[in-house]
């Protein structure tokens, strides 16, 4: 049987979307063709294509693309561009983008899907028109995730959990310099080993209850011995990027996840950022007991 997971292992990066709940979002093959249809009017309508080709678009359900039975089915929408020709069936993907839900299932109401996730890779003026017709449809808002440094730690430290390469293997933090227009960003390389040992003494600390705390005084460490080992303040830089050698997140939403165990650990961490978000956009009530 083959692997659902491994439509997105298998691939490179993948530009990561937070997707408010889908308004009628429906299933059936007559449904996802009409969702077809209107997406390929938009990409025909925004996008110049040359006079030789034309756009396709297909959406498939993926009943199991999913944590748990609870969770709506995934959706895959892939566009191609193709040969007017008949003659010629060298069709070219171009854009695929991937919706699901992670054990975060929301019963918003009987007409409302909730696919809290879109992943998306390919051609970034196609996936613009994509959003921008979902977004009309599905009465959603598309938002791409951008990561904080805290963030980032906690992507890092739930990564390391899950993680099963040598301790020989690399472990990379990448930063930007503030306010300096330049290109090569510092990058920073650690024996995995290293940063484990690290981790796994700060979690025996009995004083530190948090995990966020956890996280943020094992960076620390981190941020230390960078200084004694490249008498370099990485307090003041931005961190952009962290890489393990099966996983790759960077601050711009770009997210490369290359076994099942990891996308797991991705897809948990984004599950509790979403729902940090979601709780400080709730309004206080005042007198509430």
């Amino acid at each position: 049987m083959n692997d659902p997971l491994a439509v997105i292992y298998n691939e490179g990066y993948w530009r990561v979307n937070k997707v408010s709940p889908m308004y009628d979002l429906q299933y059936s093959e007559l449904k996802l063709k009409q969702y077809a249809t209107k997406i390929r009017q938009a990409l025909v309508s925004d996008i110049a294509t040359s006079s030789g080709s034309q756009m396709m678009v297909s959406i498939e359900s993926l009943p199991l693309l999913k944590y748990s039975h609870e969770d709506p089915n995934g959706l895959q929408i892939t566009v191609s561009s193709c040969s007017k020709d008949r003659l010629k069936s060298n069709n070219k993907e171009v854009y695929v983008a991937i919706l699901l839900s992670w054990g975060s299932f929301i019963n918003v109401d009987d007409e409302t899907t909730h696919l809290p996730y879109m992943l998306e890779r390919g051609e970034r003026r196609v996936g613009e028109a994509v959003k921008n017709t979902m977004q009309t449809v599905f009465d959603c808002i598309i938002t791409l995730f951008n990561f904080t440094k805290v963030q980032l730690m906690e992507f890092v430290f739930n990564l390391l959990e899950n993680d099963t390469s040598k301790s020989s293997d690399s472990f990379v933090l990448r930063y930007k310099t503030p306010q300096v227009n330049f290109k090569d960003n510092i990058t920073l390389t650690f024996e995995i080993g290293d940063v484990r040992a690290i981790w796994n003494g700060v979690k025996e600390v009995n004083n530190i209850d948090e995990g966020r705390e956890k996280r943020s005084y094992a960076y620390q460490i981190l941020q230390n011995q960078i200084y004694h080992m490249y008498k370099l303040d990485v307090t003041v830089l931005h961190l952009c990027e962290v890489g393990l050698p099966k996983a790759e997140v960077k601050s711009s939403g770009l997210v490369k996840m290359k076994t099942p165990e990891i996308i797991n650990s991705v897809f948990n961490v984004l599950n509790g950022i979403t729902h940090r978000l979601e709780l400080t956009r709730q309004p206080i009530l005042e007198n509430s007991p």
